[in-house]
């Protein structure tokens, strides 16, 4: 199942990524009930385009500087997206009072240079939303459009 769960949103390295408004907004209404802790969920969609988000099990992990995702809920989140067709294109994690910039600590646990890595942070007055590919080991910003 790994091998057919697993997408690759920069096949195309010249394409924007594309996030559904729908998944955009649950992920800051959920993001902000979370708070002050950090939330985190699987993206998955098709191609470029992101189209759902999936709960991983990480809700049990309370912490505001961190976020884990914990095996059984890795894998039954990873079974519902093959089950729904989709493909699995990244992770979404909060940074609850630091901005939308990896720290040392995501660097270090990132280890899916396929799969799109968003931040979406709280510190400011606005939230914002970042998305990283990991290239050599280092995160590079990318481009993104919500359609």
């Amino acid at each position: 199942m790994l091998s057919t769960v697993f997408g690759d949103p920069y096949a195309n390295p010249q394409a924007k990524l594309w996030l559904n408004k729908h998944v955009y907004k649950q992920l800051i209404t959920a993001g902000r009930e979370a708070l002050p802790y950090e939330y985190s969920v699987l993206l998955a969609g098709t191609d470029a385009t992101i189209s759902a988000c999936f709960s991983a099990g990480s809700s049990a992990c309370k912490d505001r500087h961190s976020f884990r995702l914990d095996g059984p809920g890795l894998f039954g989140a990873l079974q519902a997206i093959h089950a729904a067709g989709l493909r699995w294109q990244g992770v979404l994690h909060t940074h609850p009072v630091t901005p939308a910039f990896p720290s040392q600590a995501d660097v270090a646990g990132w280890h899916y240079p396929r799969l799109s890595y968003w931040i979406l942070s709280f510190a400011g007055e606005q939230s914002e939303l970042n998305v990283y590919q990991m290239v050599d080991g280092v995160f590079l910003l990318r481009e993104y459009e919500l359609r």
